[in-house]
């Protein structure tokens, strides 16, 4: 399913001003492609990506998966087509403080494959995973030990994990070394050619390289 953005507008309430940080925005973004939200901080790139995941209503306008309009689902049902079909990772990093690294990978792959029923945890998968990004040292190593920039790419890894349909990302490179980021984007761009849609932001000009479309957002004339 490619998604449609079809006029979002989003405003929020700033004491006593409003702010309009997107406006009759629109865009398509294909399937099983690598996309990158790209532009200066503050444009509204990260409020773009949460109501692309369903995350935040829009003020105005839909978003569409296929045919189904996330944006007029209630709470239960966008939660179960989260759950169902995307991979998201905001900018705060939400790793299980007290699971290492590779069981905070498990815990989520055991979320989405019911292990209850039988399932096995892909052990080959989740190690091959921690090596493209550099982390099989840090297998057993706890949050509070790694550093931002190893949290990050655990973040990475932990959304990637079930390989899901829509991987959305909200600056994934950023605060990484220039080598990481080459790994990151590179990774992300094996994902979209074995059929993820890719989508992230970015502020670096180095990720529309890798990138199969980009649009850049721009600030709101208030």
């Amino acid at each position: 399913m490619s998604i449609r953005i079809d006029k979002i507008t989003k405003k929020y309430k700033r004491n006593t001003r409003e702010e309009v940080v997107l406006k009759d925005f629109e865009y398509d973004i294909p399937e099983g492609k690598f996309t990158v939200f790209h532009g200066e901080s503050g444009v509204g790139k990260s409020t773009l990506l949460r109501i692309v995941s369903g995350l935040t209503k829009p003020t105005e306008g839909k978003v569409y998966f296929g045919d189904v309009e996330i944006t007029a689902l209630n709470d239960i049902d966008i939660s179960e087509f989260r759950k169902s079909h995307l991979g998201i990772m905001t900018q705060n990093i939400e790793l299980i403080p007290y699971l290492s690294v590779i069981d905070n990978l498990k815990f989520v792959y055991g979320l989405n494959n019911d292990l209850k029923k039988g399932a096995e945890v892909d052990e080959e998968k989740i190690e091959e995973l921690l090596s493209e990004l550099g982390l099989h040292e840090l297998r057993n190593e706890f949050p509070s030990s790694l550093s931002s920039g190893e949290l990050k790419r655990a973040a990475i890894a932990r959304t990637l994990i079930n390989s899901p349909r829509y991987i959305i990302m909200d600056e994934p490179t950023a605060n990484l070394d220039h080598k990481n980021v080459v790994k990151v984007l590179k990774l992300l761009c094996k994902y979209a050619e074995n059929g993820s849609t890719v989508i992230i932001s970015s502020h670096e000009e180095e990720a529309l390289e890798y990138a199969d479309n980009h649009k850049k957002l721009e600030f709101i004339k208030q």
